[in-house]
């Protein structure tokens, strides 16, 4: 779910990578752009798609199958060099701006994978970002991964996840946080 009104956004098609989401003005540095808003299954229940990634993790034991047809964050691309960032509060995976993103410019945020394990082979997680800092996947290394995934424990814990049953979707919430410039130097320092 997008937090801010179509007027500032649009899905158009990207070079090589399909859809993507493109800001139709400035965003400053810690704006939260959107909310994975979906509905809570098993990851054993989820459909996968090879090519797409539309699933995003809420528990050990639960996914967020966002609804493909309406417009969301769940359109943003990988990058490398991503310009937004996840933050997770209330159970939410919050997207938000890592800098000043100008008007054009695509949204992109890290896939934040797994290190590339026995099970990714032949690993069809090829990023197509064709930034200069480009790793050529979508997995982050096994330092980057275990700094992202210890910085991710102690900030959830800080927010209780609301309890909510499998099938049900995660309700939007009442009020958004603010983005600490502190979780986005830490962002950084793992970049």
């Amino acid at each position: 779910m997008m937090l801010f009104s179509d007027r500032y956004w649009e899905i158009a098609e990207t070079k090589n990578k399909g859809r993507g989401l493109f800001v139709k003005g400035n965003v400053l540095q810690g704006v939260v752009i959107g909310d994975y808003i979906g509905k809570v299954i098993r990851p054993e229940d989820a459909v996968v798609d090879e090519e797409n990634f539309y699933l995003i993790y809420y528990h050990n034991r639960a996914v967020i199958s966002p609804d493909l047809d309406k417009p969301g964050v769940h359109v943003l691309n990988h990058s490398c060099k991503p310009n937004c960032w996840l933050y997770i509060y209330k159970g939410h995976t919050l997207v938000f701006s890592m800098r000043k993103i100008k008007r054009g410019e695509e949204l992109t945020i890290p896939y934040l994978l797994p290190p590339i394990d026995k099970f990714c082979n032949p690993c069809p997680h090829v990023c197509k970002c064709s930034n200069k800092e480009c790793t050529g996947t979508m997995h982050l290394s096994k330092d980057k991964y275990k700094a992202w995934r210890g910085l991710t424990e102690r900030q959830s814990k800080e927010t209780k996840r609301e309890r909510i049953k499998y099938g049900e979707s995660l309700r939007i919430l009442l009020i958004y946080p603010k983005i600490p410039q502190s979780y986005i130097n830490s962002i950084k320092e793992i970049l």
